[in-house]
């Protein structure tokens, strides 16, 4: 009987389960969760990714899960959702233009970094509203290449939400006579469903998981800030500015942490039951994913909270039911079941049925683009043969007497004292067979310099080591600038110059430090103003300045014609400057 995996993958944790049947009819095989790997000291400097890939391959070895047919849901904090309404319903319509509509509404992320994936809510003959979901291409590709790392090939990529519908749709726990609202907990996130009359309505991801409060969050100039657990946009993951750290092992003030956490959640919650308009009312709140203290068996806003479990033959029960959902939805899709369909990979395969059809015409070309190479590569043989023996041949002895000379005909060559290895060389230069004429002149040539190179190492010139910036050099590129933007009208009068090297540091690179204070002279204080403005202007276009200046403000003088600028700061790399012609 036909099988298939489903994996899900989270930042800590993943689940894996193994289904056999069909998409109507089929059973649990096996169910497995397991815990990333944290780098321990041995490890500080190991990709913490290889670690990753190595837990899952030991798992799939451990339990003799197939990799033929697998399926993958990633983490739900990475997406996006939104709702649109389309003029028309045809499919193919909205593939060619829900990128385009769907822009606008994503402003945080480049449209072309992005698949856009697309659910039908409802639709007509001439209209249909969309549940649409946006994903970081990176994001996918991340968790592609991880299982590739561990041997593994995902058929398809799915988000939690997707894969936990199906799997509640499966096991007939939405009826079309009521409503229920769906929870993923995970361990930085949770994702919220709405389902309605048998249909999904609504999804979001809350940036608040269960393990947030192991979490603390440090900013990038290392001092330790507050929690990060605010989202910027509703249904969009915050991305972290900084790096997550493990939280000091402090019992009690974890404990505080996870109570705010469990408070938090429920909060959200809350205002999801209060805020969904459904047809039916809502009837329960099924929770799946890791388990929440004191969530399962409460109400919220009178609403019963229970686990959503796997209502399949050979399945677990309970909580540890609970947390395979997401694994389990993603498993029954590649069975061909569930009534979403998700294609996270859509891009990548776009073109496959395309090539399958063209493959014998590009075979054929391709077959005699290559005899025509063949043919072409031995004619050009034969002229080679012929053009070394005899005209590169002669070129290549007249260099190499030029250049170390021939005693025996009295001829003196024009580089005095050459080194025991040129000489050698060149004596020996017939027995390199397997080098062109060209070739060989270009050795003689390596050679050469790597004498020269020698021998200004042992004077002490060596070219290798790079010199500080020229103060004197940067101030002057400034100064020139000033000096273009000046006309008739308007007049700078410089106050006090200065000019400093900066040795660059980790990821900056080195620079000249130039500051200016300096007056300018004009009919007006707005003329004086505009030409302070078009020096700054100026230099930005400059491909030297290292970062961007920005304009000081200028103060006007006493008799309002003209404005005293002070404090100017322009930094300078002339490692990006054009280099001067070197005199002959």
């Amino acid at each position: 009987m036909a099988r298939s995996c489903g994996l899900r993958i989270g930042p800590r944790r993943f689940e894996l389960v193994v289904l056999e049947g069909s998409g109507k009819k089929h059973k649990v095989l096996k169910t497995y969760a397991g815990e990333f790997p944290r780098p321990t000291a041995e490890q500080a400097g190991q990709d913490p990714a290889e670690l990753a890939a190595a837990a899952l391959r030991e798992a799939f070895k451990q339990n003799e899960v197939p990799k033929e047919n697998l399926g993958l849901a990633i983490d739900s904090r990475q997406a996006a959702f939104r709702l649109l309404k389309m003029p028309f319903s045809d499919k193919a319509k909205i593939e060619s233009v829900i990128k385009f509509e769907v822009e606008s509404m994503l402003p945080q992320w480049n449209i072309d970094d992005v698949v856009v994936d697309f659910h039908k809510l409802a639709e007509t003959e001439d209209a249909s509203e969309l549940l649409v979901t946006a994903v970081q291409k990176t994001d996918v590709r991340k968790a592609i290449d991880l299982c590739e790392q561990a041997g593994l090939e995902p058929l398809e990529a799915e988000l939690e939400t997707t894969a936990v519908v199906n799997a509640a749709l499966a096991s007939n726990l939405c009826s079309v006579d009521t409503a229920h609202i769906l929870v993923h907990v995970g361990e930085h996130s949770t994702a919220v469903i709405v389902v309605d009359g048998g249909g999904v309505r609504d999804m979001r991801a809350i940036p608040i998981g269960i393990l947030s409060h192991e979490v603390v969050h440090v900013d990038r100039e290392g001092e330790e800030g507050a929690e990060k657990s605010e989202k910027k946009d509703e249904g969009d993951a915050a991305p972290a500015t900084g790096t997550w750290l493990d939280a000091p092992p402090d019992a009690d003030e974890l404990q505080r942490r996870l109570e705010q956490t469990i408070k938090r959640l429920r909060r959200e919650l809350g205002r999801t039951v209060s805020a969904t308009r459904t047809a039916h009312p809502i009837s329960s709140i099924l929770v799946c994913g890791m388990d929440v203290p004191g969530l399962v068996g409460s109400q919220i806003l009178d609403v019963p909270v229970q686990h959503l479990e796997i209502a399949v033959e050979g399945g677990p029960s309970g909580a540890e039911s609970a947390n395979f959902v997401a694994a389990y939805g993603a498993a029954l899709r590649q069975l061909g079941g569930g009534v979403m369909a998700p294609s996270l990979r859509r891009e990548e395969l776009r073109y496959s049925g395309a090539f399958e059809r063209v493959e014998l015409p590009l075979a054929v070309v391709c077959l005699l683009l290559v005899t025509l190479f063949g043919v072409w590569n031995i004619f050009l043989h034969k002229e080679i043969l012929v053009v070394d023996g005899t005209k590169l041949g002669q070129w290549r002895n007249r260099s190499f007497e030029m250049l170390v000379g021939n005693p025996k005909q009295g001829i003196a060559g024009t580089m005095r004292s050459p080194s025991d290895s040129v000489k050698k060389y060149i004596q020996n230069i017939d027995e390199e067979v397997d080098l062109t004429k060209t070739e060989q002149v270009r050795a003689v040539k390596q050679k050469i310099e790597e004498e020269i190179r020698k021998y200004e190492k042992d004077l002490g010139v060596d070219t290798e080591l790079s010199q500080p910036q020229s103060a004197l050099a940067a101030l002057v590129l400034v100064l020139d600038v000033l000096e273009d933007v000046a006309s008739e009208k308007d007049r700078p009068s410089l106050r006090r110059v200065k000019a400093s090297y900066i040795n660059g540091k980790g990821q900056k690179n080195d620079r000249v430090k130039v500051t200016l204070d300096y007056s300018v002279f004009a009919d007006s204080q707005l003329l004086a103003t505009q030409m302070h403005e078009r020096f700054v202007e100026e230099l930005n276009q400059k491909p030297w300045i290292e970062t961007r200046v920005d304009a000081k403000a200028a103060d006007p003088l006493e008799n309002s014609k003209g404005v005293y600028v002070e404090n100017q700061i322009v930094e300078v790399n002339l490692g990006k400057a054009p280099k001067a012609p070197r005199p002959n």
